[in-house]
């Protein structure tokens, strides 16, 4: 039994697909540009350097909620499905004529309508909204991929906890005639240390940079194909006087 689709099944599934992606798409951008602090997350311990400090510092963290790729993910299935859906019904609708092949460096992703392709760069420039907003790392840090987490840390940073304490200074030495001379003094004392850990599924800079020319270039190849596929000879149709003929039989 054929599992395909008929074309008035596709029209009933293709509106809903179309408008999950784009609200999928809307609300990843809203979370990449307005939430982006979820995915950032920290660990930062105290370490005592001396016996006496006997102050108890509890430890900080937070949480990463997500990651880029993780978000990227779930929003894909639905972007998928609209873009399947749209893509479907146009080249099912599309004559055999206005086509052109569409491949992209060595990846060929068939032959496709002018419809299609028109269609296919209206998805694409919702597909560069998407990850124009992807969030990037600090690039104040120094990060390091963790291939087992699949996410990216920094090494420890360390920022050392001073205290005041009293000391007294000698200033002068006593003497026969005066007696020594000596000034209390509030010091800074290095009692132990902060260490830190911070964690990111964000991406970084060079990599959105390389994700956003693949989007760019694929959109210019689309509208090459869309180019090469209109250019073949229209069908001449000439139903227009006839339509008004049939409304104006009988009264003009």
């Amino acid at each position: 039994m054929s599992t395909k689709n008929k074309l008035h099944e596709l029209l009933a599934i293709e509106q809903d697909r179309k408008h999950k992606a784009a609200q999928a798409i809307g609300e990843a951008v809203g979370v990449f540009t307005k939430k982006d602090a979820q995915f950032d997350g920290m660990v930062k311990r105290y370490v005592t350097t001396e016996a006496e400090d006997n102050e108890l510092i509890p430890d900080e963290s937070k949480e990463m909620v997500s990651t880029t790729k993780d978000k990227l993910e779930t929003v894909m299935e639905a972007v998928i499905a609209g873009i399947d859906a749209h893509v479907s019904k146009e080249e099912t609708n599309s004559s055999n004529t206005a086509k052109a092949e569409l491949k992209i460096g060595d990846t060929d992703f068939g032959i496709l309508s002018a419809t299609t392709l028109l269609a296919l760069e209206g998805h694409l420039l919702k597909i560069k909204e998407l990850y124009v907003a992807m969030p990037t790392l600090d690039n104040t840090r120094k990060w390091e991929f963790d291939t087992q987490k699949g996410f990216f840390r920094t090494e420890e940073e360390i920022k050392y906890r001073s205290v005041k304490r009293p000391k007294v200074i000698l200033k002068y030495d006593a003497t026969k005639e005066h007696p020594a001379q000596t000034e209390l003094l509030y010091l800074d004392f290095q009692v132990g240390k902060y260490v830190t850990v911070y964690t990111s599924g964000k991406i970084t800079p060079a990599q959105k940079s390389t994700l956003l020319k693949r989007i760019d270039d694929m959109i210019e190849t689309v509208k090459i194909a869309r180019a090469k596929a209109n250019n073949v000879e229209a069908n001449q149709v000439k139903i227009a006087k006839k339509l008004f003929d049939y409304i104006n039989q009988g009264v003009f």
